[in-house]
């Protein structure tokens, strides 16, 4: 263990049905090279044998505390953060896993900076097959509020370590969205504190057949609409290009989702964003062409999808590249 490093981190681990996962992720802590830590886990009513198998774990540092119905993850992470005694807290899902010396180059980062409040690291994508498919590689730092209008640059909470004080100041996550609760949490605690992040990958995230909030389309889209009525105003606010971003980023995924399931309404939907989110700025070339192919019928806008993603890999029909 490293000397000097004694700053106490809760580690919050919100787990559902996911036993055999929850053990790989509990034994990434035991190699950490930071060892001041109470684990947390909060099981959200698992089914599964997940009470047992913490029962048979011997590390005193474990909190074990159970959900008496299934509340979802932003939920469970408030559990988590309302019993945490540590000076940071750190979120760990349960299907992931960290990297050894994850808390003591994240820990030396605040040391470094009194003044950030949250520090992020690279991320390492893993599939079922245990290869690594791509790295996250952190970029925002600072004050990066208008950065979180453009994309989720932090990404997984999995990667996030933030100071106590300054997390019990925006109130933890949102517990009313079905989805994009870290991108929410994020752009909160960037109106409060700057960030910084260690480049290194230090988690590495599974991509699994286990559901995902992320694999849910139906709570992907309301989560991103949510997004937008939450902070369309603050977004605004930003230069006209961070704000047009924004709006694409929410058109996109609406409307993905709207030729997916061959939905009209869905389409539409995505259609209004367009308008709501240029209502008072100068038309431009690229809203124009999104605009127009929202009109589409549905047949040929999937088949448009289904060719441009098997030629590139990602779909130039949806490709965001806004400029004014």
């Amino acid at each position: 263990m490293t000397e000097g490093l004694t700053d106490k981190v809760s580690v919050i681990i919100p787990t559902y049905n996911r036993s055999e996962l929850l053990i790989k992720a509990i034994g990434s802590l035991k190699n950490q090279s930071h060892q001041n830590m109470e684990i947390i886990i909060i099981d959200d009513f698992s089914t599964d044998d997940t009470a047992a198998v913490v029962k048979e774990m011997t590390d005193e540092r474990i909190i074990y505390l159970q959900h008496d119905t299934n509340k979802g993850g932003a939920a469970a992470r408030n559990t988590g953060i309302r019993r945490a005694t540590g000076d940071f807290i750190g979120f760990l899902d349960s299907d992931d896993q960290w990297l050894p010396e994850k808390l003591e180059k994240q820990l030396e980062k605040f040391k470094e900076q009194p003044g950030i409040g949250v520090v992020y690291t690279g991320v390492q994508v893993v599939n079922e097959n245990n290869l690594n498919t791509r790295k996250i590689i952190p970029e925002c730092r600072g004050r990066i509020l208008s950065e979180l209008f453009k994309s989720n640059c932090i990404d997984t909470t999995s990667s996030v370590l933030v100071k106590k004080k300054v997390l019990d100041k925006v109130n933890g996550f949102d517990e009313k969205l079905p989805s994009c609760q870290d991108w929410d949490l994020y752009i909160r605690l960037a109106q409060v504190t700057q960030f910084d992040f260690v480049k290194d990958s230090m988690v590495l995230f599974y991509h699994h057949s286990g559901e995902r909030i992320t694999t849910n389309k139906r709570s992907v889209l309301n989560g991103h609409l949510s997004i937008f009525e939450k902070y369309k105003e603050l977004a605004e606010n930003q230069r006209k290009t961070t704000y047009h971003r924004f709006v694409f980023i929410i058109w996109k995924v609406i409307f993905r989702t709207g030729i997916m399931d061959q939905n009209k309404e869905t389409i539409r939907l995505s259609r209004h964003v367009l308008l709501e989110g240029y209502k008072n700025n100068r038309i431009s070339v690229k809203f124009l062409y999104y605009y127009l192919i929202t009109f589409l019928p549905l047949k040929m806008l999937g088949y448009l999808y289904r060719q441009s993603k098997k030629t590139n890999g990602e779909s130039r029909l949806l490709s965001v590249n806004v400029s004014s």
